[in-house]
Order: C-alpha cells, then sequence, then structure tokens
C-alpha cells in the first residue's frame, strides 16, 4: 500500500513478511496492525496470529485526505499503474482504524462476532472512488 497525504509526503512502502497464506476459493479474514509509536506491526489469518516485528515507519503520521490505493502497486508517485501488478478477486468489510486493533478483537472480527466498524474508514459507509473495472456487490461476508 502507498500512501500519499494531502501535504504531498510520500511514505515509501516498506516490506515485512506477513506470513499470510490466503486459500483461493473461500472467503478469509485478513488482519494487519501497526503502531507509528514504535512501529510494531502485526499480521492475522482468520483471527490466528501469523506475524509480527518492530521497526515498520516508526513515529510516521498519517494526515487526513490522504490517497489510499488498494489492489495495484503504484511504480510512481501518483500513478504509472500495470495492469499486470493488480489484484484479481474480491474484497469485503474494508475497514480501517486510528489505532492498533488488540488481538482478541481482531479475533472476535474474525468470527464475526464483534460489529465494530472502522473509524477511519468503514466499509459501506465510505465515499470511495472505484477505477479500472471495479465493481460493487452487496454481499455479507458474515451471514
Amino acid at each position: 500500500v502507498d500512501i500519499l497525504d494531502n501535504f504531498g509526503y510520500f511514505c515509501p512502502p516498506q516490506a515485512v513478511p506477513l506470513s499470510l497464506s490466503p486459500a483461493p476459493g473461500r472467503w478469509q479474514h485478513l488482519c494487519v496492525t501497526w503502531a507509528a509509536a514504535g512501529g510494531s506491526w502485526r499480521s492475522f489469518q482468520d483471527g490466528i496470529p501469523r506475524g509480527r516485528g518492530e521497526g515498520l515507519a516508526p513515529g510516521h503520521a498519517l494526515r487526513p485526505h490522504g490517497v489510499l490505493v488498494l489492489g495495484q502497486e503504484q511504480d510512481a508517485l501518483g500513478g504509472r499503474f500495470d495492469a499486470t501488478q493488480a489484484f484479481v478477486g474480491e474484497l469485503a468489510e474494508l475497514h480501517l482504524w486510528s489505532r492498533a486493533l488488540a488481538p482478541p478483537e481482531v479475533a472476535a472480527l474474525a468470527r464475526c462476532a464483534s460489529p465494530e466498524h472502522g473509524d477511519l474508514l468503514a466499509w459501506g459507509r465510505a465515499g470511495l472512488e472505484l477505477h479500472g473495472g471495479v465493481t460493487t456487490l452487496p454481499f455479507d461476508p458474515c451471514a
């Protein structure tokens, strides 16, 4: 994910070993948490911890009104997308929080036992701009 905030500051992507292994053909709950204070991060698959680390963009603040690019790698700031590097699949219930969720909260979300929605971005409540043939369909992965 590349992030460009409203002041034009670019946070270069960093690679971390998320240790996620999504299986094709079934819905899965994937979650990555990150805390700016020390750059600590965790990855979860179906509520189970898979990876963790420190030092991922420590102290970096994400400012409001930025751009979040999903499903496509940027080869240059603000564009130069390569269609062969695009995500192909389905995405549901994307939420972003202003804090790192605790492991029990992630597990509850994965079990559909929590009605909580992201306070920065809540699926179905955000005005998203869709590009490149993306379509929206009604779907509830917890139904």
